[in-house]
């Protein structure tokens, strides 16, 4: 019975780690693209290593650098990412994240046109077009422009 306790515990323990890493200085409005952006400029390369439980700790812990970074930047494109394992870990994560990006300056970074998407952007407001009439009644009451 004692078993079955320590194991949910430590398995309670463990799944409450996750999220651990929080937005900071308005990171959470840097925008993670899925390939390169086409008509943003690209600014700088970003390599961050961090031992967290989960990937999305990892990515949030990026976006926090790149926050942090002098250089600025509003979108960012993972190029590369790995685990390596920590060694002599007792406690803690078993492995850290090792993210690469590059980081870009988007006039819109939350509808930017990538190399994935062939370059075709999807428009999230489409324009509506109105048709009107242009009957006009001339003096003699016919209609032109009908």
């Amino acid at each position: 019975m004692n078993k079955k306790i320590a194991f949910l515990s430590l398995l309670l323990f463990l799944t409450g780690c996750g999220g651990m890493i929080k937005p900071e200085n308005g990171s959470q409005y840097i925008k993670q693209l899925d390939a390169e952006p086409i008509g943003c400029t690209f600014l700088y390369k970003i390599e961050s290593e961090v031992s967290v439980y989960d990937a999305d700790d990892a990515r949030v812990y990026l976006e926090n650098r790149i926050a942090d970074q002098a250089r600025g930047g509003n979108a960012y494109w993972i190029t590369s990412q790995r685990t390596r394992p920590n060694e002599w870990v007792m406690f803690g994560p078993e492995r850290s994240f090792i993210l690469v990006a590059n980081v870009y300056d988007c006039p819109y970074p939350n509808n930017v046109r990538t190399a994935k998407d062939g370059g075709t952007q999807q428009d999230t407001n489409p324009v509506i077009i109105e048709q009107y009439d242009t009957c006009v009644n001339d003096m003699y009451g016919s209609q032109n422009g009908c």
